[in-house]
């Protein structure tokens, strides 16, 4: 069984396909977390928590129907466990797992988590890909895997309704996919692909191993990643630097849409 928490090392890699071209690679720092497990979660490390305050740390109110929300938090096993019934109804969710980037002293900025909500037998049912731009919206694209497939042999086609980037338009579609393996290696792969009438415009990627989280295994994954406090806002900004000096066309940011929209699996296709 794996444990509550895990940390995620990764090399994340993104690139701008076309005139002009771009590329970025970067080392990254995540968690993968048992939603349901939130409690044994909290308890791994001195130095990482639950819903307070560490070097590192995971809050509920960052995500899902809590964002930018007044009022009681709303458990996000639940949040998930909702949305799978508007999207596979009557079918039981067995465990829901949360990858993101955690907040790191307090701070934190999460381009984009994924919820992977798994049934008794193990197999992916349903993804939710709930992605943040840097002018403070959300939106989440939430699909169904194929009904027989392995764990992460599904690709989600979506529409794309959400501003994220001010170097592309709203219109064209992604694919998705991501991958978290229970196996001893534990390698956790995603994949995000942005297309406009079929020309590959933007290709994502996250490849990375997950380990168990404990005391040691934080400041050493701090350290080998060279993460700190607002590492991908930063980030963000200087390649947006780089781009606008390549003289990118700027798009400007409309109005943004409803919480989530839903993807469809194009692997049968």
């Amino acid at each position: 069984m794996m444990t509550a928490c895990h940390l995620v090392r990764s090399t994340i890699d993104h690139t701008r396909h076309g005139t002009p071209s771009h590329f970025l690679s970067r080392k990254g720092l995540s968690v993968l977390v048992d939603l349901d497990r939130l409690d044994e979660a909290d308890s791994q490390s001195a130095f990482f928590s639950i819903d307070r305050f560490s070097l590192l740390s995971v809050k509920q109110s960052d995500y899902g129907p809590n964002f930018k929300r007044k009022g009681p938090v709303v458990r996000l096993a639940d949040y998930a466990r909702q949305m799978a019934g508007e999207i596979c109804p009557g079918q039981p969710i067995a465990s829901v797992l949360l990858l993101t980037f955690p907040r790191i002293l307090g701070v934190a900025f999460n381009p984009v988590s994924i919820y992977v909500l798994r049934g008794h037998d193990g197999r992916d049912l349903v993804y939710i890909y709930e992605v943040r731009n840097t002018f403070g919206d959300m939106h989440s694209y939430i699909g169904r895997a194929e009904t027989g497939k392995a764990s992460g042999d599904t690709v989600l086609h979506a529409a794309k309704i959400f501003y994220v980037s001010p170097f592309f338009p709203v219109t064209g579609d992604y694919q998705l996919r991501v991958r978290v393996s229970d196996k001893p290696d534990m390698p956790v792969r995603v994949l995000m692909r942005y297309s406009i009438d079929g020309a590959v415009k933007l290709t994502a990627t996250l490849r990375g191993v997950a380990e168990t989280l404990t005391t040691w295994g934080v400041f050493r994954a701090l350290l080998a990643s060279g993460q700190f406090p607002l590492r991908p806002l930063v980030s963000i900004h200087v390649e947006a630097a780089r781009l606008w000096l390549k003289k990118v066309p700027y798009f400007r940011r409309p109005v943004p849409p409803q919480p989530w929209s839903r993807a469809k699996d194009t692997t049968s296709r």
